[in-house]
């Protein structure tokens, strides 16, 4: 797998808070992606089978003969058996990984899986029921059944549903929920909703920071912008010559109108590397001394860099 993130070490080295460059880089926030949000099944495989490779390393953080590392080293090993992609063991236990990456991350502001180990519970397997619980239970107890009043506590909301539910699936609620599903997947995957998406993600962390954001959607102008720090977000999921032309265009006219201080250009995570590797190639021309080019997971750390440096600068 082509790795955007060459930036940093293998066996998955982080660190938050190299902020020596005048705006922030992709060189100084880029992680590995299977450490980030879950792209497909082969971010599970790849986190997994790295992890299990420092598991492994001799006079490594890990104890050959402990009970918990023994146990995640069977576990892997049975779902590398079994094949990634179809299982679900894999995906809860990757999740469950992430957290404990995301804490240690927390505790340390960076972390090496070589030099900080994760503490393996004896019984692997009731960590993966737990996750499995945790993110398809909603919240429930499992002794709740799926209901339209737990699913719709607004009467009005409970009243459509049933309806539609009615209609289109003869009262099949599993029926129903499924086909939602599936057509969100679908608007997902058009090119409007998709931008959409991800700027409202963007928008998201910034709330969480408690930036003011401005949606600009001029043209010549960038999708978002941050007084605060004279910031310009742009988001693409997609590259071409010609986009490629709009893209400096954008950025151009945003620098010249606005004054901004910062721009950084927003991709999916699951963008291909190709693609991304062609707008990276716009903030590496050096046309824009302040520009980054970074993918969504990395835009909370972006953020946090430029928080971090104008403190510094006051």
């Amino acid at each position: 797998m082509l790795n955007d993130r060459v930036l940093l070490p293998r066996l998955g080295q982080r660190n938050l808070n190299e902020n020596k460059q005048k705006r922030p880089r992709a060189s100084t926030i880029g992680t590995p992606v299977c450490h980030r949000k879950r792209r497909d099944w082969k971010d599970d495989r790849d986190l997994l089978e790295e992890l299990t490779g420092v598991v492994d390393l001799l006079n490594g953080p890990y104890d050959y003969y402990d009970k918990g590392v023994y146990a995640f080293r069977q576990k892997v090993k049975s779902i590398r058996e079994a094949g990634y992609e179809q299982s679900t063991e894999g995906f809860f236990l990757a999740m469950w990984v992430r957290e404990m990456l995301s804490a240690l991350l927390i505790r340390q502001g960076n972390y090496d899986l070589r030099v900080h180990p994760i503490v393996f519970p004896e019984d692997i397997d009731a960590v993966i029921r737990d996750e499995e619980r945790k993110n398809t239970q909603s919240g429930f107890p499992q002794n709740v059944s799926l209901s339209l009043n737990a699913l719709f506590p607004e009467p009005k909301l409970r009243a459509f549903a049933l309806e539609r539910m009615q209609m289109l699936h003869r009262g099949d609620l599993i029926a129903y929920l499924s086909a939602l599903v599936a057509k969100e997947k679908e608007s997902l995957m058009s090119l409007s909703a998709s931008i959409m998406d991800l700027i409202h993600i963007c928008e998201h962390k910034l709330t969480l920071r408690k930036l003011e954001i401005q949606k600009r959607f001029s043209v010549g102008e960038t999708d978002l912008w941050v007084p605060r720090f004279n910031l310009g977000i742009e988001v693409r999921n997609s590259w071409s010559e010609k986009e490629d032309n709009e893209i400096v265009r954008i950025l151009s006219d945003t620098n010249f109108r606005l004054r901004s201080k910062y721009l950084v250009l927003v991709t999916p995570d699951d963008l291909s590397d190709e693609l991304f590797l062609h707008l990276r190639d716009i903030e590496k021309r050096e046309v824009f001394d302040n520009l980054s080019v970074i993918r969504i997971g990395d835009f909370g750390n972006y953020l946090d860099q430029v928080i971090e440096i104008e403190k510094k600068a006051l």
